[in-house]
């Protein structure tokens, strides 16, 4: 009787230690081989844009090599932060996952949002980036940076047009007041278009804007750059000068829009490091590359886990000094 019992509790307590095992597997272990169902990957802007012609090019590739459908739904509102808390908030299995854009890491320096960067999602992968470029009417007098900055200096009120609050391009022109003292004034749009069209009729003399908004108005000449923001000149405008070439008070301007997958925190580590990996080698391909170029966008290069990861926690830190110098306040 005794070994009777002895039995049963030994089989007990390995029925239990199964099953508490078996909770706490990975989703992918349980279910098969991710993915084993459609995965969505959430927009967390209009369609048309940077961010949403890179996620369906991506999305199209991940399908075709993990069998599985890379479902588009675009989520947008509140400058990306709509997209965002929604997947925040979505089971960390993997099957939904976020591309957001520089306002993600911006965003939470200048106003109470319903995520952490760093703790609310996980960076997967950094898919692409843009230079930001300072873009004007033709009307302004300035063919250069120097003449522009002569030309700024005798303004009493410069509107400058972005896709909206709390962006890299916003930041950006917020920055270029702060290191000049001119009069620039942000003039949030609902969108890279609007803007980019505003400034291309002459309501507004100028524009800051990612390359790839811009591209086709520069080479049609409805739009003069006058500099790019980022630190190095960009291969896709190598004759187009810094704006840290102007001048000291540019020496750390480093102002580009780029784009970054996330999943749900939590997520499983195999799962992440799958996907880093398929992302990697999509967005770096030589068949991707020159799609982006076309767009006038260009890749990072390959960045695991850690290193992604890293790479977004040194945009937070750098955008939360940026705001804290300029002083600059949510516009909504």
């Amino acid at each position: 009787m005794a070994f009777t019992l002895r039995a049963k509790a030994r089989c007990l307590a390995y029925a239990t230690g199964l099953a508490l095992a078996t909770s706490l597997m990975p989703a992918q272990a349980q279910g098969g081989a991710y993915p084993n169902k459609p995965v969505t990957v959430v927009v967390a802007f209009p369609p048309g844009g940077m961010t949403d012609i890179v996620s369906r090019a991506l999305a199209k590739e991940l399908q075709e090599r993990l069998k599985q459908p890379f479902v588009v739904e675009n989520r947008p509102g509140g400058a990306g932060q709509v997209g965002t808390e929604y997947v925040a908030r979505q089971p960390h299995d993997g099957y939904t996952l976020l591309v957001g854009a520089t306002g993600y890491v911006i965003a939470p320096a200048m106003k109470k949002v319903g995520y952490d960067p760093l703790k609310s999602l996980e960076p997967v992968a950094v898919l692409a980036r843009a230079p930001n470029l300072i873009v004007v009417n033709p009307s302004v007098p300035a063919k250069n940076t120097q003449e522009f900055l002569a030309w700024a200096k005798t303004q009493s009120n410069i509107p400058f047009g972005t896709a909206g609050a709390a962006g890299s391009t916003h930041l950006g022109g917020e920055w270029l007041r702060k290191a000049t003292g001119y009069q620039f004034n942000h003039v949030p749009y609902k969108g890279a278009a609007p803007a980019t069209n505003d400034a291309v009729a002459g309501q507004i003399p100028m524009a800051v804007q990612d390359s790839m908004s811009v591209s086709a108005f520069i080479a049609s000449g409805r739009l003069r750059p006058i500099a790019n923001m980022a630190a190095e000149r960009s291969r896709l405008f190598p004759e187009l000068p810094t704006l840290r070439e102007a001048g000291p008070q540019f020496k750390d301007f480093d102002v580009y829009t780029w784009l970054g997958l996330y999943a749900p925190a939590g997520t499983p580590a195999p799962v992440l490091a799958q996907l880093n990996g398929e992302i990697n080698k999509i967005m770096n391909s030589p068949e991707m590359t020159e799609r982006l170029r076309l767009q006038y966008s260009e890749p990072l290069g390959v960045m695991d886990l850690a290193q992604t990861r890293g790479f977004v926690a040194g945009e937070v830190a750098k955008w939360q000094r940026v705001v804290s110098e300029t002083g600059v306040k949510s516009e909504e």
